[in-house]
C-alpha cells in the first residue's frame, strides 16, 4: 500500500466527490481503470473483472434489477449520506478467497498486486434514509482502492464489505460529505 500524504488524501476525496456527482454511467466508468475489479463480500457473485461489468451493474442497480431493492419493480434506494477517509494499515486486507476468486484473484494475490502497484485505499460508507419506510433504508460499506495510471488516480478495486440495513454506524466513520 502506498503512503498517502495529506494532499493525496484531499485529491482522492475530490476525485470520489466528482465520481459520486457523475450521473451518467459511462462517464462514471471513466473514473475506473479498464481493469478495475469488484469484490462483494456479502454477495460474491456480484464480483467483476473489468470496468464494463461494473458499469453494467450500476445500470442494473439503478433499474432495480439487482437484489438491492425490496422487490424487482422498485428502484434501489438513493444514497443520501456519505463518509470518506483513508483506509488504515489494518484495513490493508482483501477479504477471503471465497469473496475474491469470482473477481479472478485470491486474497493474497490481490494484496501482492496492491503492494507492487502502490494502491491507496479509501473507506467509504454510503447510506439511504427513508423516514416513511425504514425497511427501504440501506447502508453500504466499501473500500475503494486507487492506482495511479497515466498521471491520474483511478479506481482499481471496489471491495464491498457490507450491504444491508442501517447498523448504527452510518455517519460515524470518516468525514461526512
Amino acid at each position: 500500500m502506498a503512503t498517502a500524504t495529506a494532499p493525496l488524501a484531499q485529491h482522492l476525496k475530490a476525485r470520489y466527490l466528482a465520481y459520486r456527482a457523475t450521473a451518467d454511467f459511462d462517464a462514471k466508468g471513466l473514473f475506473y481503470s479498464d481493469s478495475c475489479l469488484q469484490v462483494c463480500r456479502p454477495q460474491p457473485s456480484y464480483a467483476a473483472q473489468d470496468r464494463a461489468t461494473i458499469v453494467q451493474y450500476l445500470r442494473e442497480a439503478a433499474a432495480g434489477g439487482l437484489d438491492l431493492a425490496t422487490s424487482p419493480t422498485q428502484q434501489a434506494p438513493q444514497m443520501k449520506g456519505c463518509t470518506i477517509r483513508l483506509a488504515t494499515a489494518d484495513e490493508f486486507e482483501f477479504a477471503s478467497d471465497e469473496a475474491t476468486l469470482p473477481a479472478g484473484f485470491t486474497a493474497a494475490e490481490l494484496k501482492l498486486k496492491a503492494q507492487a502497484e502502490g494502491w491507496v485505499g479509501t473507506r467509504v460508507d454510503l447510506w439511504s434514509e427513508s423516514p416513511e419506510d425504514e425497511s427501504r433504508e440501506m447502508l453500504v460499506k466499501v473500500k475503494y482502492w486507487w492506482r495511479r495510471e497515466n498521471g491520474e488516480w483511478v479506481q482499481i478495486l471496489h471491495d464491498i464489505m457490507y450491504m444491508g440495513p442501517h447498523d448504527g454506524t452510518q455517519g460515524t466513520d470518516g468525514e461526512v460529505l
